[in-house]
């Protein structure tokens, strides 16, 4: 499994891989947004990433 980067042209930008072939979810964290945390399915881990670039925040949070 890998995390896909898509330009907003809808280009491939890279190619990330996490060594679990069921990666089903993203989010960012940390004070710039560069902590990726990332769960894998099928070995049932969350893990963080530093992350080369910013990432987005949600537009919503629950509660």
């Amino acid at each position: 499994g890998c995390i896909s980067v898509i330009a907003p042209d809808g280009k491939l930008v890279e190619q990330i891989p996490t060594g679990d072939p069921l990666t089903t979810n993203i989010c960012f964290g940390g004070p710039d947004l560069r902590t990726a945390y990332i769960t894998l399915s099928q070995s049932g881990r969350l893990v963080a990433m530093d992350w080369p670039r910013a990432g987005l925040k949600l537009n919503f949070l629950n509660g």
